[in-house]
């Protein structure tokens, strides 16, 4: 088990190096250094209701809107089905190519008849709730479309959830608004309130409508609006529980006697298919396996994520690409064009590799600056995992790796590319997931050929598979044919 020492150690050298300084040893100076600034906290997303109809709409609001698709798609992940209505002004503003990109089983909407769109609707969201709309909703004023729902939907006892960002629009300081108009804006969201509508922060906004249908109970719990710890959630709600493992939860509690559902193993795994070798046919029937086995992604070469986009919309199954791969030696600015461009074509997460070189060589700053750019250039929009090739490092340099990306701002940490002389080892997974805590993913990828192995590697602290015997693994049958 890795000490809390070496890690203390090694997290103040790799400090002292990008410029920051060591808590323990700050830098002769008349006043105290300020301490470097710790890397972003990653928490759980907040988790939709599972199996809602829910009904989207986005109105004119240009605040936060990278976060309001995030949401958006949340939504939709844990959602039965979902329906997503834009007004002329978000047509123009998001556009629904980004929609589709935000939530690809969403059927998108510019018109229809508000009785057959509120029809067996369960929850009604606004993720970039507009100034002018908000009025229009306050002073049930259904004059658009838009408008129209959400009146509609607070006429017939609907939930009703809205994100408050889009009030102020992008560059406007709300501290800096005099403070009359401020107060009339306040005024407009205690009225929303009183006709019931959920107003929170947007990246709040998945947590559901607080009361209704959308209040997060399920048959057999006991929670209300607040959680009551029934730890019913693994068996009641496996969605939401998979969602905060995908986010990086190390453990779920649950009551006595809880089990989980059937195929959660292959719920863990990215179905794996990056050989220079592989045909299109090859590459649809990963698609098809991993709709079958409801593994979490697929991981293809950056080619051919188009296809896989298309081939898996309206399935939750996500596309993964590598980045930098396999050997991560090209420049920062080379791999955040790569992501850029992998998320337009449709890729959900990114599995990008560490430069092994400059971490060997001491260049931490170089390294965390090729981490950072990648995270930045996903902003929401995608899943970052680092891909430390383990086999090619000194344990101090795998826990170094890890404070890396965790102060960076990466979801997870990935043992290897299956390219390199290693694979992932159980002993491997264990120090990452001890250096980086609860708070980030651990993948554990290379050389997991069998299903008592990868539950080896999740009983060590892996929170995802990266495996191209997935199959094998999911069925508990002998693998064939090669690796990746």
């Amino acid at each position: 088990m890795v000490s809390d020492d070496l890690v203390e150690r090694i997290a103040a050298e790799v400090l002292r190096r990008i410029g920051g300084a060591s808590p323990a040893n700050p830098p002769p100076s008349a006043a105290p250094a300020a301490p470097a600034p710790a890397a972003p906290p990653v928490r759980p997303p907040p988790v939709a209701p599972a199996g809602l109809r829910s009904l989207v709409l986005l109105t004119g609001g240009d605040n936060r809107l990278d976060e309001a698709l995030v949401q958006l798609g949340r939504i939709a992940e844990c959602s039965r089905e979902t329906t997503v209505v834009l007004s002329p002004t978000a047509q123009r503003l998001v556009g629904a190519p980004a929609v589709r990109r935000a939530a690809p089983a969403a059927q998108v909407l510019a018109d229809g008849d508000p009785a057959k769109l509120l029809a067996d609707v369960d929850a009604v969201w606004l993720p970039n709730l507009s100034l002018n709309a908000a009025s229009k909703i306050a002073r049930l004023v259904p004059d658009s479309l838009v408008c129209i729902l959400a009146v509609r939907a607070l006429l017939l006892g609907i939930p009703v959830a809205a994100a408050r960002d889009s009030l102020y629009p992008a560059g406007v300081d709300p501290e800096k608004v005099p403070e009359p108009v401020r107060a009339r804006v306040e005024e407009l969201v205690a009225e929303l309130r009183k006709l019931g509508v959920r107003i929170c922060p947007v990246d709040r906004l998945a947590a559901g409508p607080a009361t209704g249908a959308a209040s997060g109970t399920t048959p057999g719990c006991s929670g209300g609006g607040d959680c009551t710890a029934c730890g019913l959630c693994v068996e009641k709600q496996p969605h939401a529980v998979r969602a905060m493992v995908e986010s990086g939860a190390a453990r779920i509690a649950a009551a006595p006697g809880s089990q989980p559902q059937a195929g959660d193993l292959a719920a863990l795994i990215d179905h794996t298919l990056l050989k220079p070798d592989a045909t299109e046919k090859d590459v649809r029937k990963l698609c098809e396996e991993a709709k079958q086995y409801g593994f979490a992604s697929v991981c293809v070469n950056p080619s051919w994520v188009p296809l896989c986009a298309e081939l898996l919309a309206g399935t939750p199954v996500k596309v993964c690409t590598v980045i930098g791969f396999p050997l991560g030696a090209t420049t920062p600015t080379a791999k955040a064009i790569e992501t850029r461009d992998a998320i337009a074509n449709g890729a959900n997460e990114i599995d990008m590799v560490i430069n092994v070189g400059a971490l060997k060589s001491g260049n931490d700053e170089l390294v965390r600056q090729d981490i950072e750019g990648v995270v930045q250039a996903a902003h929401g929009k995608a899943m970052v995992k680092v891909i430390l090739e383990t086999a090619l490092l000194s344990r101090e340099e795998k826990i170094k790796a890890c404070l890396l990306a965790k102060m960076a701002g990466a979801d997870f940490v990935k043992t290897s590319t299956g390219f390199s002389s290693g694979g992932a080892t159980v002993e491997d997974i264990a120090l990452m997931r001890a250096t980086v805590g609860p708070e980030m993913g651990v993948k554990a990828s290379g050389g997991i050929r069998d299903r008592a192995t990868a539950e080896a590697m999740v009983a060590a602290g892996a929170t995802r598979i990266g495996a191209s015997a997935s199959v094998a693994i999911a069925t508990g049958q002998k693998p064939a044919g090669k690796g990746y």
